[in-house]
């Protein structure tokens, strides 16, 4: 992740970059030094210390990205001590995130997994990224067209197949997509309903599958069909009998049953065919009985057995297979869970935190090691409806989905794989659908926040990154006095709406002229976000920047 992040503030940025590592010559410390225009101090802590020899105090930012959230938090107050400086801080745990990012000051507490795994849960169900930004008052969310015009709310076009005067136009960006603003949560959406309904269809069939197994489904149907031959019999030969009434098809079935369950009594003067009816009827009503009560043991003794042995408790079907329940793994598997799409997690590790995250959530969790095809068996491999590979190991991610491909050749397959010359060559290799890389998704946004002020939030679309931001109209600034429609004259920005106090006026009218103290809400690349912040701030105030 700190590679990422270096590669993308110089090459993107062009920004001269410290990195504080333990050593220069473990993990990407090599990869790290190679890079132009970066410096490397080598300290174990991030002390003090460490702060003086990276010239803190006359740096723009700094990013603390250790993987260990009390860390890097404390980091982030001994340098506050130290200088007024802004600070990106990686987090695994983003509620410990969202209750203290305010009292640190200018500090933005980011999840790279938070980041990443609406990427995977989108390229999981071939769908549109399910990407949600929380702004003043509305949500903000990206949709294609034909789901926006369904919601109540202002909209507006991001990408187009061949349209000129778009924040990303051109045949290189997926088509048709638009960004909404809307009162209700994202799980109230079209697409989370859709998924439960298609679970609710599945899940029934699967529960039979569950309760019966093959043998005992097939001598439940033999006595079912038993049954109904006997209430065919039973109407056809008492309606046969003279000196009875005629019976319908409805009452001979009510017949059947009560004979079915023993609560019939015989008759004597009915015909022989008539009598061996109502005996047939009874003895397939007495089987069924041992029939039910063991399928109801075998099932309640086969779940205890296979949660302690870590393997599904019964059939599935139309799941999601994640492989590995790391910060990622279980961030995709909880979004998954939550829009009401079956999902099984495949973990190697018994012992770790993410195996209890998952069945406190009520997630199937099969455990063995995924780049063995045994362990994708006991997922119902052949029954998902796509796998996403999220482990550390590239290797196991490629054999988890080599594995799944060569039992099904046209499953979905989502790999996580770092080196992005290598996710390029096996998806040209082996055809793999979609190859991605957190370090990759989430660089762009740890980057933007950390030399953005102005960036209240991102929405990555494809390889590029879009953001939220926010303009504060000085008086005596460029755009003082003047129209709305002045700021949406760069093809790089779009006005979302103005925030006063207590009050946002979404899609505000064009010809508002704008005032000192407004607060300009805009989606925006990121030159289109430089030109307008250098408009919006005062003449005195750009010469002291």
């Amino acid at each position: 992740m700190a590679f990422r992040l270096v590669e993308e503030l110089v090459y993107r940025h062009r920004e001269n970059v410290t990195v504080v590592l333990p050593s220069r010559r473990q993990n990407h410390g090599p990869q790290i030094s190679r890079v132009p225009m970066v410096r490397v101090v080598e300290n174990d802590q991030l002390d003090e210390d460490a702060f003086s020899a990276a010239r803190i105090g006359t740096a723009k930012a700094l990013a603390l990205m250790v993987q260990d959230d009390v860390g890097n938090i404390h980091a982030a107050m001994r340098a506050q001590e130290i200088t007024d400086i802004r600070i990106v801080v990686r987090v695994y745990n983003s509620g410990l995130g969202n209750r203290i990012e305010g009292l640190l000051g200018d500090c933005i507490l980011l999840s790279d997994a938070s980041m990443a795994s609406p990427s995977f849960v989108a390229a999981a169900l071939g769908e549109v990224e399910p990407r949600y930004l929380p702004v003043a008052d509305r949500t903000l969310y990206v949709t294609t067209a034909a789901q926006a015009g369904r919601i109540p709310g202002p909209s507006w076009t991001i990408t187009a197949a061949d349209a000129p005067g778009l924040l990303l136009p051109g045949p290189d960006h997926p088509p048709d997509l638009v960004i909404t603003a809307a009162f209700r949560k994202p799980r109230m959406f079209a697409a989370a309903s859709r998924h439960r309904v298609r679970r609710l269809v599945t899940r029934a069939w699967d529960e039979i599958r569950e309760i019966l197994d093959r043998k005992l489904r097939f001598i439940t149907l033999a006595l079912l069909f038993i049954i109904l031959v006997g209430t065919f019999l039973i109407w056809e030969f008492h309606n046969a009998r003279g000196d009875m009434d005629d019976v319908s098809l409805l009452t001979a079935g009510y017949i059947a049953l009560l004979a079915a369950a023993g609560g019939i009594d015989p008759d004597l003067t009915a015909p022989a065919a008539e009598k061996f009816a109502h005996t047939l009827v009874s003895f397939a009503g007495v089987l069924l009985v041992p029939v039910f009560t063991a399928s109801i043991v075998e099932n309640m003794v086969g779940r205890r057995m296979a949660l302690e042995a870590g393997r599904l408790r019964g059939p599935i079907s139309d799941h999601v297979i994640v492989v590995g329940l790391g910060n990622v793994g279980i961030q995709v598997a909880t979004q998954l869970h939550a829009m009401g799409v079956p999902v099984v997690a495949v973990e190697r590790d018994e012992r770790s935190r993410g195996v209890d995250a998952a069945r406190n959530q009520g997630i199937s969790v099969v455990l063995g090691d995924a780049s063995h095809s045994e362990t994708l068996e006991n997922a119902q491999v052949r029954t998902c409806r796509s796998l996403v590979a999220v482990t550390s190991n590239d290797i196991v991610n490629l054999e988890a989905a080599l594995h799944a491909r060569r039992t099904r050749g046209d499953l979905r397959t989502v790999l996580r794989l770092f080196d992005p010359d290598l996710a390029a060559r096996v998806h040209r290799t082996f055809g793999i659908g979609t190859t991605l890389s957190v370090a990759a998704v989430a660089a762009a946004e740890f980057a933007a926040a950390m030399t953005e002020r102005n960036v209240k939030g991102t929405i990555p679309i494809g390889r590029h990154l879009l953001l939220i931001g926010e303009l504060a109209i000085e008086p005596g600034s460029a755009l003082e006095g003047a129209p709305v429609s002045e700021i949406d004259t760069d093809e790089h920005i779009r006005v979302l709406a103005i925030s006063g106090p207590g009050e946002t006026t979404w899609t505000p009218d064009p010809a508002r002229p704008l005032e000192a103290g407004d607060t300009v809400l805009v989606l925006a690349t990121r030159r289109g976000l430089s030109s307008a912040v250098e408009r919006s701030v005062a003449p005195d105030t750009q010469e002291g920047l």
